[in-house]
């Protein structure tokens, strides 16, 4: 019996996101549109459908790809039993080294939340999860529940604003200073400790 599924069922669910992220990021949230994809994808509009119901659905899983693949690395570098200077320079590492986290869909997804409410809803929970690690790691370097708190969100606004400035990178000069730049996040209860491999 010959095969009766066409190229475009074929295309994975995870080739349709990832094409719509790439979308995202390079065009902004207006131009993921069904017919664009499947054009990109080299495939009918028709095989859009066996993977996703609707526009609407494609872009709900285009969300919750973002705050599983944006979020999980940053809090996975935050955990552990290892002490908090080790957490910290682990992540310090993964926003430098951009390996598993992509400021370039941070900031899409962002720029997406400006227009949609119910984006940005899920934007500022994902931020409150992220400084909510971020506090705990304040809090296990032994600062006050106050102190953690705002040592975090100063943290984690100089990381967005990093890249919502869209700043020149020298990605070598910024690893030469990142030691300092702990230094100065952490305070006085931290030490610097190297974040090269």
């Amino acid at each position: 019996m010959p095969d009766t599924i066409t190229p475009a069922a074929k295309l994975s669910t995870r080739a349709w996101l990832e094409s719509a992220r790439a979308m995202l990021i390079r065009d902004g949230i207006h131009a993921v549109k069904i017919d664009r994809l499947a054009r990109e994808c080299g495939v009918t509009r028709g095989g859009f459908y066996w993977r996703f119901s609707s526009h609407a659905e494609l872009l709900a899983a285009l969300l919750d790809d973002w705050r599983e693949t944006n979020t999980a690395p940053m809090l996975a570098a935050l955990d552990g039993p290892d002490d908090p200077d080790t957490r910290f320079a682990r992540l310090a590492r993964l926003w430098v080294d951009e390996q598993g986290f992509s400021s370039a869909y941070d900031a899409a997804v962002r720029e997406w939340a400006r227009g949609d409410a119910a984006v940005r809803a899920v934007v500022h929970a994902v931020d409150d999860q992220r400084i909510g690690a971020l506090c705990g790691l304040f809090l296990d370097y032994g600062y006050g529940a106050d102190e953690a708190l705002v040592r975090a969100r100063i943290t984690y606004y100089h990381q967005v604003g990093y890249y919502a400035l869209d700043a020149q990178r020298d990605d070598v000069r910024r690893s030469e200073l990142t030691p300092l730049y702990i230094k100065a996040l952490t305070g006085p209860l931290g030490r610097i400790i190297p974040t090269a491999d």
